[in-house]
């Protein structure tokens, strides 16, 4: 199988890869900064065009680097970073940052991270949804961001709700949104609800990603490994080509050449695998990777909260605990 070079086209035209590398290091910062420089050009030479990266993970620097040492030329290759909810006040801050720190001359695409805002620094204190500024307010500054130095804007972990209220006074249409997206928690109303705005969806944790555990159901459960077995591929790779074929983008995460390698060859599912895919939430558990990152835990008011918002707020449920997505 050769590498996928399959795209998707934005909203503003553009075309963006199916499949991209994700750099979460499951801790802020890394403590190899090589090891990922190498990972990353060793995927730019394997025919990955598009790096995925966030201020909050801590190696901007370190993806600017692979960039520029991996002999692809600049214009061909995608990046996306992402800025954290204490510049949500002063997103053209957030773009200075990126740009110092990756070293690069522009961005490609720079998403909201949260639509939920906290203090600047050194406070940092979160802010309830009806505090300011909303993410409205931060978008309306984001918008005059695009240019030279950021290509387009987006969004990530919005919802339906969210993205309703965005959309009722954004003269720009997010191009992306980038949700937590596999088999346990698969957006089957969020999806087509974002291609009807136009917006494509990238999904985080497609293959469940560490914090499901050590016994990863995604990787593991029969639902996934009989149809891995059938086309003779990774059950790590059957979730990637399931998001793929729902016209959605995936940025797996791996340090292993042999992993990043694998994870850019996809394999076609028939009605009938998409379909166990789909279903599997209800056959296994629904469950959402958010609510357990304990660092982003806050209680107010006696209540526990994902950076000072409920489930409510974000849209992911109802009041009787309905999932919306």
């Amino acid at each position: 199988m050769s590498a996928c070079t399959k795209t998707f086209t934005l909203n503003n035209g553009d075309q963006f890869p199916a499949v991209g590398l994700g750099t979460w290091q499951g801790t802020f910062g890394t403590e190899d900064a090589d090891a990922l420089e190498k990972s990353l050009i060793f995927a730019l030479k394997s025919g990955y065009r598009l790096i995925d990266t966030a201020q909050h993970y801590g190696v901007e620097s370190d993806v600017g680097r692979a960039v520029r040492a991996s002999g692809v030329p600049r214009e061909e290759i995608t990046v996306v970073t992402k800025f954290w909810s204490h510049l949500h006040h002063d997103p053209g801050e957030a773009l200075r940052i990126s740009l110092k720190d990756t070293k690069l001359d522009y961005i490609d695409m720079l998403l909201m991270h949260w639509p939920c805002a906290s203090t600047p620094a050194p406070d940092l204190k979160p802010l309830r949804i009806n505090e300011g500024p909303t993410f409205v307010d931060t978008w309306k500054m984001m918008e005059g961001l695009v240019g030279p130095k950021c290509k387009a804007i987006g969004v990530s972990n919005f919802t339906q709700k969210t993205l309703d209220v965005l959309l009722a006074s954004a003269t720009i249409v997010p191009a992306v949104n980038q949700i937590e997206l596999h088999a346990l928690n698969p957006n089957l109303k969020l999806v087509p609800y974002c291609e009807s705005k136009g917006i494509l969806v990238m999904s985080w944790s497609t293959m469940g990603g560490e914090r499901v555990g050590t016994n990863n159901q995604i990787l593991t459960h029969d639902l996934f490994t009989n149809i891995a077995k059938a086309k003779n591929c990774s059950a790590g790779v059957v979730s990637l080509s399931w998001a793929v074929q729902r016209g959605i983008t995936v940025i797996p995460k791996s340090s292993k050449e042999r992993r990043i390698a694998e994870n850019i060859r996809l394999v076609t599912l028939d009605d009938k695998e998409m379909a166990v895919m789909n279903a599997a939430h209800k056959i296994m558990q629904a469950y959402r990777i958010a609510e357990d990152i304990e660092p982003m835990h806050v209680e107010l008011d006696g209540k526990m909260t994902i950076l000072g918002w409920s489930k409510v707020d974000f849209g992911w449920e109802d009041e009787e605990g309905n999932w919306l997505t």
